[in-house]
């Protein structure tokens, strides 16, 4: 069930052609994204009539990459709310997961690496019961600029906060930027966190340039191996974010990304 994150299409303001796009390009699953699905259907109605006409399509729906701004410091309760609405829209679809991230580096205002992963800790231990509340699991994606791309940061924050419905989003392109020496020595020393991956290749040095399957330098093969090692069961995604020729990679990467899931034994999500 090879299924795409459609923010790889963001630009695009048409649910109708993205979702029409995603199939024709082979895929049979979207991983919802804020722009444009969350600012358009903006109704419980809208999101049951969207939900029932993508079943139609013949299109799955697992995952919301949720762009909510986090600011643990300053906005800790208007941040607690976008995630509040997130999580509300993530049910009313059955999404099954939310994605979120830690502050971003220029958030975190010179505070110590300490001071951060307490106030982080505390913040999304109340919004992970929010999410379990509605049977959604909670997803951090490390970034370049975020403090969980060091692995021992984000293994304190994910075992910190300790609830069952937290993990982490393994993201070839960041961590490939991250840690270009060290990403998949990153698979084991994460281990079991891992619970969904953005799947794409990478150039090592670009920010967030999700490239199509073979046309970076990151080892695939690497990093599949190193996902087989850790067992890992959870769900995977491909992502084109950022990527300028996005229909034409979207078709290149399908058969791929359903010969990953083979490799791995998983299949496309909770539905």
């Amino acid at each position: 069930m090879p299924r795409i994150n459609a923010v790889t299409f963001h630009e695009n303001p048409s649910i109708e052609s993205i979702c029409r796009i995603v199939k024709g390009a082979g895929f049979d699953s979207i991983e919802v994204s804020r722009p444009p699905f969350f600012n358009k259907l903006t109704t419980v109605q809208l999101r049951r009539d969207f939900a029932a006409w993508a079943r139609r399509a013949g299109l799955s729906l697992h995952g919301f990459d949720a762009w909510v701004d986090i600011d643990p410091y300053s906005t800790r309760q208007k941040t607690l709310g976008g995630l509040a609405g997130a999580f509300d829209f993530a049910a009313d679809l059955a999404l099954g997961a939310v994605i979120s991230h830690d502050p971003w580096g220029s958030v975190n205002s010179g505070r110590s690496p300490s001071q951060c992963l307490a106030d982080c800790t505390s913040m999304f231990r109340e919004a992970a019961d929010q999410a379990a509340a509605s049977d959604l699991e909670l997803l951090f994606e490390p970034h370049p600029d975020t403090l969980s791309m060091d692995n021992s940061w984000a293994i304190d924050f994910i075992d910190g906060i300790g609830r069952a419905n937290v993990g982490l989003v393994y993201d070839c392109c960041h961590y490939g930027v991250g840690q270009p020496r060290g990403y998949v020595d990153a698979i084991p020393a994460l281990g079991s966190r891992i619970r969904h991956v953005h799947f794409s290749d990478g150039d090592a040095q670009t920010y967030a340039l999700h490239l199509p399957l073979g046309d970076g330098v990151l080892d695939l093969q690497a990093i599949v191996a190193g996902l087989k090692a850790i067992r890992f069961s959870g769900t995977l995604t491909n992502d084109l974010y950022n990527y300028p020729m996005p229909e034409d990679g979207a078709r290149r990467n399908a058969d791929r990304i359903h010969e990953v899931e083979d490799a791995l034994g998983i299949e496309g999500g909770r539905r």
